[in-house]
């Protein structure tokens, strides 16, 4: 007969995997749920060692969802509406991450650069905080980029405005001032819709506008968006193709759409498949 701890082992074992995302928002919901747990527990319960828990709490930590308190993990109630912009980091989740990695081959040691606010730009702030690049100077309206940045060690200057507590992105006529005021090499937007007649679109006017004002400040001007934007018309325009340098989106756009953009003279990147 097994003994109960061999036992508790072979299950441990036959727990499948499970990828960074979904197990960093089953470490929200449970926090959520419990309030208080210790970091051993969550990596027993997660079936994880405690050094990949404790990168899974630094990186819950960067965006606002959880704090750490001796030796445990909490939910951060001050920042309850943050669980949105999380959920909305697994939709489509792999795509952002291929985008945001053919988007880092862009960036060069002393350029200065733009980011939005948004999933897959947020995306390639992660991907630029682990990377070798150490001179960089980053201008954004994400509160969430600009911590995971800054953490890092990069020169970050936030583009102020009101905080849209859903998307923690900084809008409204201080952060369109903000970057009005300065010239950057390269500016890295996401955008709602993506048409030939409409070019990129959101759905709010006030986002709209800091968007434009991006545009305005960037010697180019890269669009990073998952496939699934294309086709689509949001109620506001915020740039025509004409305006926009590069596409970079995933493998998975369909090839009547590629070929709509070609056709139009548009330039478009394909982001390499992550396995």
């Amino acid at each position: 007969m097994k003994s109960p701890r061999r036992e508790k082992r072979s299950a441990s074992r036959s727990v499948p995997n499970i990828s960074m995302d979904d197990r960093q928002k089953r470490i929200v919901d449970l926090l959520q749920n419990e309030g208080k747990i210790r970091v051993e527990d969550l990596a027993d319960r997660l079936r994880v060692s405690q050094v990949t828990m404790r990168k899974d709490l630094d990186s819950l930590e960067s965006c606002g969802l959880i704090e750490r308190i001796h030796g445990s993990a909490v939910f951060s109630h001050q920042s309850r509406f943050n669980v949105s912009f999380l959920e909305k980091l697994h939709i489509n989740a792999r795509a952002k991450r291929q985008i945001a990695q053919a988007a880092l081959n862009l960036i060069h040691e002393g350029d200065s650069i733009i980011l939005d606010a948004g999933t897959t730009t947020f995306a390639l702030a992660q991907a630029l905080a682990v990377s070798r690049l150490t001179s960089v100077f980053v201008i954004t309206n994400s509160l969430t980029a600009a911590l995971e940045l800054s953490k890092a060690g990069y020169e970050v200057l936030v583009a102020g405005g009101l905080v849209r507590n859903h998307s923690l992105a900084l809008i409204g006529g201080g952060a369109v001032k903000a970057l009005e005021n300065h010239r950057v090499d390269r500016a890295f937007l996401g955008t709602s819709g993506i048409t030939v007649g409409h070019g990129c679109s959101t759905p709010s006017a006030v986002d709209a506008e800091v968007k434009q004002a991006m545009v305005k400040a960037a010697e180019e001007v890269c669009i990073l968006t998952d496939s699934s934007k294309f086709g689509h018309n949001c109620l506001v325009r915020f740039a025509s193709l004409s305006e926009i340098d590069l596409f970079i989106t995933d493998s998975e756009l369909s090839p009547m759409f590629l070929n709509e953009l070609k056709q139009n003279a548009v330039a478009i990147r394909l982001a390499d498949p992550i396995w």
